[in-house]
């Protein structure tokens, strides 16, 4: 049997190609994730073992700073996009219902680490069955070395979706969420 042999150049030529291929699309991967940004993965509804719905959000940190904490709004939606109007804070029996619900929580997500938690935000009353989507905003984030962002365009966001009606599709392909962060 003969056997071609693969002239050298053909072969450092092919491996040439497959270096610049993968090197662009590196490249082009690392340029749409600058770095500098949070993303809101997803905010799903889940239910515990008597059926109550609570909403499960996933952040995660692409920047080189620690976050601490954050403030953000929550948002629920029924099934056809109509806004939920709901009594968020179950064991405060004098907490009036609203179509949003700024929650301020301690965090330890580090650099490039995404962050699930175990459990999430319960809703223990009628109007929750009725939920089928929740958005979240980060309103605010606090770094461990003590610097601060503020969501530029949370008046923007917060006048877009709080008490609107929003379609389904928009609904279903709102996650995953960047906020590209800017530090002073």
């Amino acid at each position: 049997m003969n056997t071609k042999r693969t002239p050298l150049i053909m072969f450092l030529s092919v491996c040439l190609m497959v270096l610049v291929a993968v090197s662009l699309f590196a490249t082009s991967a690392r340029a749409s994730d600058d770095g500098n940004s949070i993303v809101h993965e997803s905010a799903d509804i889940f239910y515990y073992e008597n059926g109550a719905p609570y909403i499960h959000d996933i952040l995660t940190n692409h920047t080189d700073k620690t976050i601490i904490e954050t403030q953000y709004c929550m948002l629920a939606y029924d099934e056809n996009g109509f806004p939920l109007e709901l009594y968020w804070n179950f064991l405060d029996s004098s907490a009036e219902s609203s179509f949003e619900n700024i929650v301020q929580s301690e965090e330890h997500i580090l650099p490039n680490q995404t962050e699930e938690y175990h459990g999430g935000w319960s809703l223990y009353n009628e109007e929750t069955n009725q939920v089928a989507y929740s958005l979240l905003c980060l309103k605010q984030v606090v770094f461990e070395d003590g610097s601060i962002w503020n969501h530029p365009d949370y008046e923007g966001w917060s006048e877009r979706y709080i008490g609107k009606e929003i379609s389904v599709d928009e609904l279903q392909n709102y996650y995953p969420y960047q906020y590209h962060i800017a530090l002073d």
